[in-house]
């Protein structure tokens, strides 16, 4: 059997899959918006009324609390997690930021920016502390906000940089909470 020419990889390629997450990241991503759709499960039908989400998954929210089999009430939230990929995370933390409070909040902000200056050893600290809490989508993040510092990119970018960063942090803690 002859064998294949060596392809040799450009910088270029590298570039291309930076950004990309792995299948294993896409799965954790659609547990822990499943973990989320729980959250937001919880709360009571007035409130999953009020939120500014699709209508589709307004209903997925409102169906699951009937469903009483296990492994349907898990096929539930795994379908309300791809439906919540589709909405602005942020907006949906907003709802669930309350049941933190702001001491939680202000905390959850000041873990984010000892992360970003110190680096792996706090990373550590805070997943002993959230055991949700995953080291390479942290360490991503991490590692794009200090790309962008070094780059001296516009300040909106950064900021929407540290946002991602906040709002990861912010769901590994609402679901390490519970």
């Amino acid at each position: 059997m002859a064998r294949r020419p060596q392809q040799r990889f450009t910088e270029d390629d590298f570039e291309t899959l930076e950004g990309r997450a792995s299948k294993t990241e896409q799965k954790k991503a659609v547990q822990r918006m499943a973990a989320l759709g729980e959250q937001l499960a919880e709360l009571n039908p007035k409130q999953i009324q009020k939120l500014p989400v699709e209508e589709r998954l307004i209903d997925a929210l409102l169906d699951v609390r009937s469903i009483t089999s296990h492994e349907a009430r898990r096929r539930q939230f795994l379908r309300i997690g791809k439906l919540l990929r589709n909405e602005d995370e942020s907006v949906i933390l907003s709802y669930l930021t309350p049941q933190q409070g702001a001491k939680k909040t202000a905390q959850l902000q000041r873990w984010v920016e000892r992360m970003i200056i110190q680096g792996d050893p706090v990373i550590k600290e805070f997943m002993k502390a959230h055991n949700a809490a995953e080291h390479h989508p942290i360490r991503q993040h991490i590692l794009r906000i200090q790309r962008d510092i070094t780059k001296q990119v516009p300040a909106e970018e950064l900021a929407e940089s540290k946002l991602k960063l906040f709002n990861y942090i912010q769901q590994v803690a609402l679901i390490s909470d519970n």
